[in-house]
């Protein structure tokens, strides 16, 4: 977001080219004016100066300073301030006057038009200068405990109203009195206290709606203060803060997995939008929620797998823990609550997806058990497998080798060429017969036909 002296720049400058015109050097001057240029009238031919002063809090008196300083003339001048009277159109009596001076300044001055007549032995002339205070007025709509009303917000919206109202600046034509006024307006910019909140429309809605309409939209989901900041033409910048105290309630969550695609990963929990590993596939979900008070999570999608899964957490430092056993595609949602009963849901557009991977089986048929660290196992590459069951025989029909899994996670680590698998008789190198009969997860069925069935050469180096 940009910075408020941004926009004050930007707005400032703009001013200055619709309005004025290029300052020449003046008489009178001001050494506490926080803003000066020169006036023109629309019948009046000549040009005067004008010095705006700024309150330095809303509602303090303002008050200038004006300092006349002679063009030429000898040393030890008359000074004599009058103050323009609108009703008669006329400058009035003196209300100050100094002799035998080198300049004269008059302060505590209020809002108008002055004059001041400088004499000498050798000078006789008058100069004037406007005076115009300013204290623009700025204020956001709150309680009298500095928080936003509550008929401001509901779940669906947060409504923030401010008054921005800059400071009049009349002047008059001196030809013939006619009543007009400098042009001042006000930019505005609606910020706040919270870093990771981004406020739409901030410099063009005054009165500001920000409508639960995620994820474009949404108000803060954690005490806020926004801060109305306003600057008038004159680069007066004033502004008001109110206290939002959050009823909404922002749902997420991330999901972690074990990548179980190489054995350094193993153990090793990994975060994804997206989780694919084979079943059974276990997938923790973090609660990511803000200012949420009950979780309600459906981790099944019924539609697409006939099953339903809801749990409800009241910590958003619980953590849910959920196992997908049918290969295929699960969606899962969490719909938070906050305390004043505001509901917000995720995912919103993009779904997390978790794919179950479906079941795979295929055996090698050769395998080298020489103790080389290459090939030495008669592994089968199975996936999403509920159910797996090895016979190995040897040429004769005799069973040399047996194993069986049923349930939980398929971790065979193969046959490693010994009778019986006891690591003590090594197996014959020849030709082996093998029977598999499996079941995967997603109700397919491995038995009876090659590769299921089949021949595995074991060759090993002789002695």
């Amino acid at each position: 977001m940009k910075s408020v002296s941004v926009f004050i720049f930007r707005f400032f400058s703009i001013f200055l080219l619709v309005f004025f015109t290029v300052q020449v050097p003046a008489q009178i001057t001001s050494p506490t004016a926080n803003y000066s240029d020169l006036l023109n009238y629309p019948v009046f031919p000549e040009t005067d100066p004008f010095f705006v002063f700024h309150a330095t809090a809303p509602g303090t008196p303002v008050t200038g300073t004006l300092l006349a300083t002679p063009p030429e003339g000898t040393p030890g001048f008359d000074f004599a301030w009058r103050k323009y009277d609108p009703g008669s159109n006329s400058f009035g009596t003196p209300f100050l006057t100094e002799t035998g001076e080198g300049t004269s300044t008059a302060n505590n001055l209020g809002g108008g038009c002055y004059s001041v007549h400088i004499t000498s032995a050798d000078l006789d002339t008058m100069f004037r200068a406007w005076v115009f205070p300013n204290d623009p007025h700025v204020e956001v709509e709150k309680g009298p405990d500095g928080k936003v009303m509550p008929y401001r917000y509901t779940c669906d919206y947060l409504r923030l109203n401010g008054i921005t109202v800059a400071d009049t600046m009349p002047y008059y034509d001196l030809s013939g009195g006619q009543a007009l006024y400098l042009p001042n307006g006000m930019a505005f910019e609606w910020t706040s206290d919270n870093p990771d909140f981004e406020i739409f429309g901030a410099r063009i809605f005054l009165n500001l709606t920000i409508y639960n309409q995620p994820p474009w939209s949404r108000p803060p989901t954690k005490d806020t203060r926004f801060i109305l900041t306003a600057v008038d033409s004159f680069g007066l910048s004033r502004n008001d803060d109110v206290l939002y105290e959050s009823v909404h309630v922002k749902a997420g969550f991330t999901m972690w997995y074990e990548d179980r695609s190489d054995f350094e990963s193993e153990g090793i929990w990994t975060e994804s939008e997206k989780p694919e590993e084979e079943s059974p596939l276990e997938v923790r979900f973090k609660n990511g929620s803000e200012n949420g008070v009950e979780f309600v999570w459906t981790l099944v999608d019924s539609a697409k797998t006939g099953e339903d899964a809801v749990f409800t957490t009241y910590d958003v430092n619980d953590s849910v823990i959920y196992t997908y056993y049918i290969p295929g595609y699960y969606y899962p949602g969490m719909v938070a609550y906050s305390e004043a009963g505001c509901v917000d849901s995720f995912p919103l557009l993009a779904n997390p997806e978790i794919h179950v991977l479906p079941s795979e089986l295929d055996a090698p048929n050769v395998f080298t058990p020489n103790g080389d660290g290459v090939n030495d196992f008669f592994v089968v590459r199975g996936k999403s497998l509920r159910a797996f069951k090895i016979t190995i025989f040897d040429r004769s029909g005799r069973k040399i080798y047996e194993y069986e899994h049923s349930d939980g996670r398929f971790e065979w680590e193969g046959w490693d060429g010994t009778i019986h698998g006891k690591g003590n008789s090594f197996a014959q190198p020849g030709v082996y017969y093998y029977v598999i009969n499996a079941l995967g997860w997603d109700a397919t069925i491995y038995r009876g036909i090659k590769p299921y069935t089949g021949f595995v050469y074991l060759f090993r180096e002789a002695e």
